[in-house]
């Protein structure tokens, strides 16, 4: 007997994830919800396996091969889409009697062994479905010479008939069995199934990882301690100051310190940033999902979520870079700050020191999933000396909460004197020590000129632009505007 292993589903109702990615692919407790099925199969005696697949089936043929792995052998059979299971069974031109069809595509916990043997030995000629608690499983013997299997949306994922299966088809001949199903038919659905395996309500699946105790299973060469609770992927960094709490954590992910991850799914090849807070989310790269509100973000910045497969590990590594320089620049310039003390005590003896609230172009996520700008104090000593008075904002810089090069420093009533389009369109670029308004325009230009520059700059900035900006920051220092200001 062989079997088909239907993989081409396309999970409209799983957008955004399916538009990365199949269903059949997406991991449930950092393994792929295919070779869940795979496992299954292992247990009969079934060894050839033809799989169906369409959209995403390269990455599918890639993951599975040949099935070395499994023992088995897998032809694979391309369709256009998702496609009607009944012309698909047609085109492959079944020639044997039996087949045992199933979904790779959905989760089940079930002994589908037990469902071959009890389908072989009924009295009836016709194809018998596997059901738990009446919903059907997408597991069926199927008989070739019996055509009742026509008149019904056998495997089909356009009906919702899955759910009502024995109440609404009387007629069909059911096997019922113990076990958990779960269809994956939404985003909730997806989130809750891979926190039920989580919780031990999946027994008989085979997770991958070893058991560090009873609420941590770690996949190869992950590093995570032990006070956390979920299950890790392969390859993942966990900082030993993050905190998990019923997490799964797919492969290759980096997980910042300080983060506090809750009843969360992370996708592989994910990082998530220090001090982050994830509460009943899925998270891939830099989108994030609030399964409880349907709220999609997208774009978040590389500080708090990156994609570490794309452009974002550029912008990700950029950030870290000019965090190093400013470090080496606050080193250099240790023998100032004494100077600046000197110099703020003597204009200020009450108060040399100060702080004044910024926006950053960092984003916080708050509890309902919106995303506002992170809000931070900067020392500033009360001095006219500009080079002296600045020198505590290399602080932030090497915090990574403000870039070395960038648009100006701005309070929140600063940000909401900003009402024409042109001058938001720094928003998005970084917030810098140095920049093209702070070093070329002159102390008493206006604001509107100040913002038809960092305009400019936003639309056409590039690190090689940015190290020119630096450059000509370092000859500032030599001139008359460090030092002097009419403030």
């Amino acid at each position: 007997m062989k079997a088909i292993l239907f993989a081409n589903r396309a999970g409209a109702t799983l957008q955004p994830l399916t538009q990365k990615t199949s269903v059949a692919l997406l991991p449930i407790a950092t393994k792929p919800t295919i070779a869940y099925a795979l496992d299954a199969l292992l247990m009969t005696p079934i060894r050839e396996v033809i799989i169906v697949i369409s959209s995403y089936g390269g990455k599918i043929e890639h993951l599975l091969g040949d099935g070395t792995h499994w023992n088995m052998h897998f032809t694979y059979a391309l369709t256009r889409g998702q496609e009607n299971p009944i012309a698909v069974l047609d085109r492959l031109g079944l020639r044997e009697d039996e087949y045992l069809l199933i979904r790779g595509d959905i989760l089940y916990d079930v002994a589908i062994e037990e469902f071959l043997i009890a389908a072989q030995t009924t009295s009836s000629k016709k194809s018998v479905y596997l059901t738990i608690d009446g919903k059907f499983t997408g597991i069926c013997l199927l008989r070739r010479h019996e055509q009742i299997w026509r008149g019904i949306a056998l495997l089909s994922w356009d009906t919702v008939s899955w759910k009502e299966f024995s109440r609404l088809y009387p007629e069909v001949t059911t096997i019922e069995l113990e076990g958990k199903l779960s269809l994956l038919s939404s985003l909730k659905e997806f989130h809750q199934t891979n926190l039920d395996v989580l919780a031990g309500q999946y027994p008989q699946l085979v997770l991958p990882g070893w058991l560090v105790h009873p609420q941590l299973l770690v996949g190869r060469r992950s590093v995570v301690l032990g006070k956390n609770e979920g299950i890790i992927g392969a390859f993942c960094r966990i900082h030993e100051k993050a905190t998990l709490k019923n997490a799964i954590i797919c492969d290759e992910v980096i997980v910042d310190s300080n983060a506090r991850i809750q009843n969360t799914i992370i996708l592989s090849n994910t990082y998530v940033g220090k001090t982050v807070e994830l509460n009943n989310t899925i998270v891939w790269g830099n989108m994030l999902i609030r399964v409880d509100n349907d709220i999609i973000i997208e774009n978040i910045d590389s500080l708090l979520l990156a994609n570490l497969n794309h452009s974002t590990l550029r912008v990700f590594l950029t950030n870290y870079f000019y965090r190093f320089l400013g470090l080496l620049i606050f080193i250099i310039s240790l023998p100032l700050w004494p100077l600046a003390l000197l110099s703020a005590l003597v204009e200020n003896p009450r108060k040399p020191l100060y702080k004044v609230k910024f926006r950053s172009h960092l984003r916080e996520i708050d509890e309902q999933g919106h995303v506002h700008p992170h809000r931070f104090f900067a020392w500033e000593w009360a001095t006219s000396i500009p080079l002296f008075r600045h020198l505590p904002k290399l602080l932030p810089v090497i915090k990574g909460k403000i870039r070395l090069i960038g648009v100006s420093l701005e309070t929140d009533e600063q940000a909401k004197n900003r009402v024409q389009p042109y001058e938001k369109i720094r928003d998005d670029t970084p917030v810098g020590l140095l920049g093209p308004s702070q070093i070329g325009l002159s102390t008493d230009a206006t604001q509107e000129e100040r913002l038809l520059i960092e305009a400019y700059y936003a639309r056409t900035r590039h690190l090689g632009k940015d190290m020119l900006w630096l450059l000509r920051g370092f000859f500032c220092l030599f001139t008359k505007r460090a030092w002097w200001s009419n403030r």
